[in-house]
This record gives structure tokens, sequence and C-alpha cells, in this order.
């Protein structure tokens, strides 16, 4: 089983980053503004966010399987839709069914990986892979298709996905009783899930504009996808042969104190090449923050999907917020005529608001964490 979950990572991250990689450019050419531009990513992880939080609490009390294989057929479903948007808010209508569909799984994955004892960091490390070639595929699919053909393969990848999850035995593992609003859960992980927060709405600030920002550097339509496949390919090696074998609070602070360098360094980024190494620092950023945190959620918890799933959320509000106030702040200072911003240019003043969202986030987790940390020498 868990050769099938592996591959159940890969393709149904490959899905996902098929239909990611060139929705900003397709709204580009609806003439979207930039805030509405930021929207269609704010409403997708709307809904991932609330479906995640449903479907995690289920798949405690249900059982994990329905939900793995109900979650792939309806993605099948629901990201074959986007091929058919008529103008810019059809497409949001069809983007916030894909992210509800996307939300339905993911935990329930993660969980029935840990009922039979795999590791975090590999099983991640397959979806870092997934990543990889939804990127790399996708940038070669720009070259020779229009880019909404990207929605009809990412279809086509989450129906093998379905196939494949039908082969899956259930697991047994069950807990009778799991509030409706899990406030325990929350207060027992509420450092972890409010870096996450700050960081993340950090990083969908960058993404939502990713496809932009690399064509203002030069970047072609194949460097778009492939800087986010260079990421993904990276955090593969790094998850599949290191993230098991450290502590997990310790992963979690470097991973966020990374990824604020991270967001930092992309402002001073002018060009394609410059951008290479700094794919790369993101890729150990993510994976030392995802993997850790994961750990950290179901080495503590006995609720394993409903503390992932509310993980995914976290994640999904992050992703709900960040585009917002990226959108917002572009606004504003495209409207403006500061020194700041014709010197660093309007997505690279962007990027230095993400650098401190990213680092409170960091002093958050490391601040209640400290004397964990210091106790057993860690760090």
């Amino acid at each position: 089983m868990k050769k099938r979950l592996y591959l159940l990572q890969v393709i149904s991250y490959t899905a996902v980053m098929l239909s990611i990689s060139y929705t900003p450019r397709i709204a580009e050419q609806l003439h979207a503004t930039i805030f509405e531009i930021s929207l269609l990513f704010s409403f997708y992880n709307l809904a991932y966010f609330l479906s995640s939080i449903i479907f995690g609490r289920l798949a405690d009390i249900k059982g994990r399987r329905i939900f793995i294989i109900s979650g792939f057929l309806f993605s099948s479903i629901a990201f074959l839709l986007q091929y058919f948007y008529r103008d810019y808010y059809s497409l949001l209508l069809l983007r916030v069914l894909a992210g509800f569909a996307a939300g339905i799984f993911p935990a329930a994955i993660v969980s029935l990986a840990h009922d039979i004892e795999m590791k975090m960091g590999k099983l991640s490390a397959f979806g870092a892979l997934g990543w990889a070639i939804g990127s790399y595929l996708a940038g070669v699919l720009s070259l020779f298709y229009p880019f909404k053909m990207t929605y009809v393969f990412s279809s086509i990848v989450f129906f093998i996905a379905f196939a494949v999850s039908l082969t899956l035995p259930e697991s047994h593992v069950r807990l009778q009783s799991i509030p409706l609003f899990p406030i325990k859960i929350i207060k027992r992980n509420w450092a972890l899930y409010a870096s996450y927060i700050l960081r993340h709405s950090a990083a969908t600030m960058i993404w939502a504009y990713w496809p932009i920002f690399v064509k203002s550097i030069g970047g072609n339509s194949f460097w778009q996808a492939a800087t986010m496949g260079i990421n993904s390919t990276v955090q593969f090696f790094l998850m599949y042969f290191y993230m098991d074998i450290r502590r997990y609070t310790p992963l979690v602070i470097i991973g966020l104190g990374l990824s604020s360098l991270t967001f930092l360094g992309y402002a001073f980024t002018r060009n394609i090449w410059m951008l290479i190494p700094m794919q790369a620092l993101l890729a150990a950023s993510w994976s030392f923050l995802y993997v850790g945190s994961l750990r950290y959620l179901t080495d503590r918890n006995p609720e394993k999907a409903t503390a992932t799933g509310l993980l995914n959320s976290s994640i999904g509000i992050s992703a709900f917020l960040g585009p917002i106030i990226g959108g917002a702040y572009l606004y504003e200072i495209k409207a403006s005529s500061g020194i700041f911003l014709s010197y660093f240019g309007l997505y690279r003043s962007l990027m230095i608001l993400s650098f401190i969202l990213s680092f409170v986030g960091f002093i958050l987790f490391f601040a209640t964490h400290r004397r964990e940390i210091l106790l057993r020498g860690q760090i």
C-alpha cells in the first residue's frame, strides 16, 4: 500500500500544479486587474480551507478511503470544468469549485500514511516530485497548446489518481467523537497554525503573480513554470533523504527562517539566472517547514486527520488572505510614485512586505518554543 500512496502523492500534486501554473496569465488575457487576479487565488484557497476543515474531521470519524476516492473523482470533474470558462467571473466560480474539490483528500492521505507508519518526509517528497513534474509539464505544454489546456491535462491526471485509489484498502482507525469546531486541537497547536498563516500569506502574495513576475525579469512561459519545478525538484531530494532524521521543532523554525530570507532575496533578483539559486533556497525552506509541521502534528495529536486538516486549512486561509493583501498593496503602491517603488519595482516591493510577514511568523513560533528547544539542546 505504501507504493500506491507514494504514487497518489505524485499524481495529485502533478494535477494541482498543472492547474495553477498559468491561471494568472489566463486572467491577464481576460483583462483582469491586479486585484481580480488576486481574487482568483484567494477564493480558490478559501474553498480549499473550508473543504479541508470539513473532510479532515470526517476522515477521522468515517475513515480515510472514502474521502480519498471521492476527492479524486470530484477533482477530476471540477478541474476539467475550468476549461469551459467564458469570462473572468465564470473562471472565478470554477476555480472555487476546483479549490473545494482539492481539499477533500489531502488530510485523509496523510492520516492513512501515518496509520501504517510511513515516514512523513518521504511521503512529502513524493508530493514535491509531483509539483516538479506538474511544473515542467505545464512549461512544455505551454509551448504547444493554449494555456487553458493545462486544465484538461490536470483533469486526466486526477482521473488516473481516482483509478489508483480504488485499489486502496480501508484503514480501521476511527475516533468516535470530534467536535464540529475542534477548539482543543487549535489551542494545542495554535503557534504552528498562526506562524503558518503569516508565512504562507507572505508566500501566496508572491505566487499569485509569479508568472507575471518571471516575465518581468525576462523569463518566457517555459521559465515561468520551470522555476517552480526547480523548487519542487530540490524539495524532493531534501525531503526524501534528510527530513525524517531531524527533530521536528527545529525543522519548523529553520523553515520559517529560511522562508524569510528567500522572500527578501526575491526583492534583489534581477534576472532569471539569479532566480535559480533563490528557488533552491525556497525548496529548503519549505522542506524543513512542511515535513517538520506534519511530524509535529501527527506525533502530538491523536486526531491526526483533523490536526493535519487544520494545517491544510491554515494554508488555505492564508492563501485566501495573502493574494487579497498583496493585491490591495500593489493597487495602492502602483498609485504612488515614491523612491521605494522606483528602486524595487512593483513586484519586488511586494517581496519586502512578504519578508516582513514571514519574519513575524518565525519570531512567533521561536518565542513559544524557545524553552523547549533550549532545554533539549535542539539548535
